[in-house]
């Protein structure tokens, strides 16, 4: 499978859509792998990359890697996925990693913005405030593709995780 095309809608994601404006978005994310997000319609997307998708889960039966968008409190990303039937899936944060950007335009827009926003070089939701999953996120940045035998990451996750009330990202991780 390897130098295949991922193809995911994500249209249960209904907080992220296209505009007008913007029907393809070039998005990069923490690990460098490249994707593009196509918007046919403004909640009709699809992800698309020559990457491997490397869910670190056992695959259900009659399941497919894919790639899906996804919005956590404050930042979005692109995680790794197990699809089924007709392209469910669930997300786990620890195959998820963080969008990065140099502009507004390398970031998808939240429902009813015309563009994207881009702070501190990550893509986020502007009213969102920092939770553990957006911490796990923040951790996991430069420790690669997802992989359930790398302890580095299941450290990372661990910290991101225990991020506290209010949550406060680990110095040693990425900060927001």
């Amino acid at each position: 499978m390897r130098g295949a095309l991922a193809l995911v809608t994500a249209t249960s994601l209904l907080s992220i859509h296209c505009s007008r404006n913007q029907p393809r978005i070039a998005l990069k994310d923490t690990e460098g792998r490249t994707f593009t997000l196509t918007c046919s319609q403004p909640d009709k997307c699809e992800i698309t990359s020559s990457q491997v998708p490397t869910p670190s889960s056992t695959a259900p039966d009659g399941a497919r890697p894919g790639f899906v968008l996804h919005q956590a409190s404050r930042l979005y990303a692109v995680c790794d996925v197990w699809l089924q039937g007709t392209g469910s899936s669930s997300t786990n944060p620890g195959d998820c990693r963080a969008l990065v950007c140099t502009t507004d335009a390398d970031c998808p827009p939240a429902q009813g913005m015309s563009h994207g926003s881009c702070t501190n070089q990550l893509c986020i939701e502007p009213t969102g405030a920092i939770a553990s999953e957006d911490a796990v996120l923040l951790c996991l940045s430069g420790t690669g593709p997802p992989s359930a035998s790398n302890t580095k990451q299941v450290e990372r996750f661990a910290l991101g995780s225990n991020c506290g009330t209010p949550c406060r990202v680990p110095v040693v991780c990425r900060q927001p």
